[in-house]
């Protein structure tokens, strides 16, 4: 498996595939469906940086990472594209036997299109997501540990997309 060098802020880098949007240039901007994909296993607590792929109206891969203001950014190949989220209202559980410690969160939230750059410029969107994270630490003098001996973390945004 190659190793590949990310940005610390949300997950596994990934890559891949060329623009394709249907429809004549300059023709009027019609909302068609979008589904962006966002997968990570850092097991950094702090801003992971996601692999995200998008598939719908247009086609298209890089990474995705999560800015202060609670916003995410989605790096793709042809441009960026920065979502506005809700705050989600995550539900938990927590797992432990004698050696680990299992600890999920699942929420859903609204986002929508906040803007765009390159082929995405004047981008406009929204829709729902559902964001699923587990993470597994070793029991250390019987409590949880603090660092993340494995951790996987899957967002599913679907909505629509406008591009001009």
């Amino acid at each position: 498996m190659r190793k590949r060098n990310i940005i610390p802020a949300a997950g596994a880098a990934a890559a891949v595939a060329s623009i394709a949007i249907t429809g004549p240039a300059g023709a009027t901007a019609t909302a068609k469906n979008e589904r962006f994909t966002l997968i990570t296993t850092s097991t950094v607590a702090t801003k992971p940086v996601y692999s995200v792929i998008a598939t719908g109206a247009f086609i298209d891969g890089g990474i995705a990472t999560h800015e202060p203001k609670g916003e995410l950014t989605l790096h793709l190949t042809s441009g960026t594209i920065t979502l506005g989220r809700k705050k989600p209202h995550p539900q938990g559980t927590k797992t432990e036997t004698a050696t680990a410690c299992m600890q999920t969160a699942s929420s859903r939230f609204s986002y929508t299109i906040a803007g765009g750059t390159g082929t995405y410029k004047g981008i406009s969107g929204s829709g729902r997501a559902t964001e699923h994270d587990a993470f597994i630490e070793q029991v250390v003098h019987g409590n949880c540990s603090t660092n993340f001996a494995a951790a996987q973390g899957v967002i599913t945004l679907t909505g629509t997309v406008s591009l001009p």
